[in-house]
């Protein structure tokens, strides 16, 4: 117990100084700011304490589904547009897991609760934004065979949650002028996760071989905040393209994720 303590708080630590949550202290949460009439009819939205389902009305959903981490102090409910879109497009069920005073450092393995209430569902992939994409890496560090990919949002693994050998697929998205795209930082990023390819608009090839891979995309002024829907957020810089041409950029390449894996 003594053990699982010290590697907690030393997870905590790390992610906290590299994530910038430092905006605890101020006890605020950043809070949706947009409508529930902005989602259409392509999906259904029902939600219970601990989760928000997204769920595509078309016939022959899909039997793959998306487990979803909030960003620290982020209300869960700001990325139901995004993800609601991604559903909608993709034919994916997606599940946004409620954290702990929005924190999902405080129940790390979270995701994993939500695995046996969808028996249909026989492959998962789970994605995260900010310390959300940190402690999903965390999750596949410890639970390896729980899902077959995993999708970074201006996110990385912590340093004691190395990725390098996993066999299971990455995605990294991240905007242009956000910190995660420091040189020093992106190395380290690169030392804990699988090979990685860059993709752009010009060049989006991805391996042969489908296990134990990355593939790295930038999205251009985009901004930290942009993941979801609201903000700006402390410390965010000013964005140059629009919200909704991020969006549709981010499920341009979620989508494509999933198609050449095999998923959709």
């Amino acid at each position: 117990m003594k053990t699982d303590i010290r590697v907690l708080k030393k997870t905590m630590l790390s992610i906290m100084m590299g994530l910038s949550i430092a905006l605890i202290t101020i006890g605020c949460s950043y809070s949706t700011t947009f409508s529930p009439s902005d989602i259409g009819s392509a999906v259904t939205i029902s939600e219970t304490r601990r989760t928000i389902e997204i769920k595509p009305t078309a016939a022959g959903i899909s039997s793959v589904g998306l487990i979803f981490y909030p960003g620290g102090l982020v209300d869960s409910h700001v990325y139901n547009e995004l993800l609601a879109q991604f559903s909608e497009v993709c034919g994916i069920m997606t599940i946004i897991v409620k954290m702990p005073s929005n924190l999902a450092v405080l129940d790390i393995d979270a995701g994993l609760s939500v695995i046996p209430s969808y028996p249909e569902i026989k492959k998962w992939i789970i994605a995260g934004h900010s310390l959300g994409g940190s402690m999903a890496a965390s999750t596949v560090n410890t639970n390896p065979a729980a899902h077959a990919g995993i999708i970074f949002m201006d996110s990385y693994p912590p340093g004691t949650s190395s990725l390098k050998t996993w066999s299971g697929a990455v995605l990294s998205l991240y905007s242009s002028i956000e910190k995660v795209n420091d040189p020093e930082r992106m190395q380290q990023t690169l030392d804990l996760i699988p090979p990685a390819t860059w993709l752009t608009a010009s060049s989006r090839i991805y391996p042969a071989e489908k296990s134990n891979y990355s593939v790295i995309h930038q999205i251009d002024g985009g901004s930290h905040s942009y993941f979801g829907t609201y903000g700006p957020q402390d410390g965010d810089y000013t964005p140059t393209i629009t919200r909704e041409a991020f969006h549709a950029e981010v499920i341009n390449y979620m989508g494509e994720f999933f198609t050449e894996n095999g998923w959709m």
